[in-house]
């Protein structure tokens, strides 16, 4: 083609022949089109596109306002002050001054027996640490901060939790205070002139003295003088129930027949326990209910006690447990004096529950327990047709039952004839399905009963939220809580759903994927060595920022354990 050419010399004639008729034709090959420049602009480009994508803000499932916070009053709850109330009455604000004397005199009180130059060391360390400390980011805006400081002001309204559910009511406190004067009004309770506080301190402590308690117990148990609490009255809404109705409950915190209620409680549990029927709690009630088979015409029954506190047979009620259980004719008399001295405060007016068991005692569940032990016994033995299994956890009592929906109906009338102040409501399976406790049972096709967590129309799936200023193991334990209670309540067949819900729940209240991911994975703690353990405990206000560095000081680590307490919960 070309005489006398080399093959290299015609390749080279060929490529600039190919050049020229492409780029006179306005084509060039890709590779020559762009330049060096053109390239790392294009993948420049490239990883800012991605990047924006990666870094923008997900956006996280919220709870929704209109579930958490239900509004009965006349007054119209903007966001703001809607937001501030979503959050929850443990939500902790950040404070806005560091606690100085008191991080002070809680690590002075714990160095008091430590060696002179370690305890100064320590000292040298946190006044550095509290010479530099500046208060936390703020954790409510300036809107809801404001919201929060008119809610406070506002005397027309009360805002407080519901019977369930954890929902945040706000009433007008006139409709409120109208809903309490109705539940005063019943027989139960009665309108007392005087205080019996201070009478109740002295009776008290001279029966305690009498009694065969040891005098070391008694020496927790007697009242100091001039020192207790009146108990106090209020109610909480029953939002899921036409008129919205309060629960009455008797906070005896502080009392003088707090500490011996709460002793007298332990000494008759275990009676409670013995009961064929009982139930401590839902992974209780899994376990004995893991193995049963069913039928598919056996029913899933519940049967439910109405206000069962309140129409306890006091008197009935001891007769038959000092027979039954032969128990000392001292804790017999402390028990009545508990059971029949409860009184309480409203709005500057006493009253003495002259009927029932109290709302809010620590006795009141394990009498209710060995009442209805003795009453369910009756019933079952007289029944003509018995249940297969009754499982009760104090008034709420789970049935399978073999004889068909029409006698079930008779069973239930049998039950109510037993006792004219003890009455029985029912529930049956719908769906092959049937909640009791915090636990969804289920048929199944095996002949089974599986189980996962039941959750009531008015759950609102509202957690101690990821934002407030708790310490972060006060946090983390809200999600192993949730993790290991699914984990407890639910079979292997319904595990997975039950974890995603959980992880959803959590989210909603502003835990991250990496928070949920932590604790979801198995730890196992070392325990300390006699070696590792401290020499003496601390008990700080957990300040982010301050006292979490206040405990990784080495001294401190190494000589005293500190419990760091939060968080600043404001009154609404």
């Amino acid at each position: 083609m070309f005489p006398g050419s080399s093959p290299r010399m015609v390749f080279l004639i060929l490529d600039r022949i190919v050049f020229w008729i492409e780029s006179c034709s306005g084509r060039r090959f890709e590779f020559r089109a762009e330049t060096d420049f053109e390239l790392t602009k294009k993948k420049q480009k490239e990883k800012f596109e991605r990047l924006q994508i990666e870094q923008a803000p997900k956006k996280t499932p919220r709870l929704d306002p209109s579930r958490v916070v239900c509004n009965l009053s006349k007054i119209t709850l903007d966001e703001a002050t809607t937001s501030v109330l979503a959050k929850g009455f443990n939500y902790a604000v950040t404070p806005t001054h560091i606690p100085v004397e008191n991080i002070i005199c809680g690590v002075e009180a714990s160095i008091t027996n430590i060696e002179a130059n370690t305890a100064e060391a320590i000292r040298q360390d946190v006044s550095h640490i509290l010479r530099r400390a500046r208060p936390p980011k703020k954790n409510l805006t300036y809107e809801e901060s404001q919201a929060l400081r008119n809610l406070q002001k506002n005397r027309d309204i009360i805002v407080l939790p519901a019977d369930k559910g954890n929902t945040t009511v706000v009433m007008d406190i006139e409709e409120y205070d109208k809903k309490i004067e109705t539940l005063l009004n019943e027989p139960t309770y009665q309108p007392i002139s005087t205080d019996p506080t201070t009478y109740l301190e002295k009776t008290t402590k001279a029966k305690i003295k009498a009694s065969n308690i040891s005098q070391e117990e008694q020496l927790q148990l007697i009242p100091r003088e001039k020192s207790s609490r009146c108990p106090k009255l209020y109610g909480l809404p029953k939002i899921h129930k036409a008129g919205v109705p309060l629960r009455p409950i008797v906070s005896s915190i502080g009392s003088p027949l707090q500490q011996l209620a709460r002793f007298l409680a332990k000494q008759l549990q275990p009676y409670a326990e013995e009961a064929k029927s009982y139930v401590k709690n839902a992974s209780h009630f899994i376990e004995r209910i893991r193995n049963v088979r069913v039928d598919p015409g056996h029913l899933l029954v519940s049967f439910d006690v109405v206000s069962l506190f309140t129409n306890i047979p006091i008197e009935e009620a001891l007769d038959l447990i000092v027979q039954k259980y032969h128990l000392r004719k001292d804790l017999v008399d402390l028990i009545k004096h508990c059971l029949n001295n409860t009184y309480f405060i409203y709005k500057d007016q006493r009253y003495k529950q002259i009927e029932g068991a109290p709302m809010g005692s620590p006795l009141s569940p394990v009498i209710a327990n060995l009442f209805m032990e003795d009453l369910e016994e009756r019933a079952i033995k007289s029944a003509e047709y018995k249940p297969e299994m009754w499982l009760r956890y104090v008034d709420d009592t789970f049935v399978i039952w073999t004889h068909g929906k029409e006698k079930l109906n008779g069973f239930l009338t049998h039950l109510n004839s037993i006792h004219h102040k003890i009455q029985f409501t029912m529930e049956i399976e719908e769906n092959n399905k049937l909640p009791f406790l915090d636990v969804s049972i289920i048929k199944n096709r095996t002949g089974g009963l599986g189980y996962t967590v039941y959750r009531k129309p008015t759950h609102t799936d509202r957690y101690l939220h990821a934002e407030s200023h708790h310490h972060p193991s006060q946090l983390n334990s809200v999600l192993k809580t949730l993790i290991t209670r699914s984990e407890r309540l639910t079979d292997n067949e319904h595990k997975t759903e039950e974890i995603e819900k959980v992880k959803k729940a959590l989210q909603q209240n502003g835990f991250s994927d990496n928070n949920i991911k932590r604790a979801l994975r198995p730890r196992h703690n070392r325990e300390r060595t006699e070696e590792d353990k401290p020499v003496a405990k601390a008990l700080l206000p957990y300040i982010k920022g301050t006292t979490d560095k206040i405990s990784k000081v080495n001294h401190l680590q190494r000589e005293i354990e500190i419990t760091q307490f939060g968080g600043n919960t404001p009154d609404i």
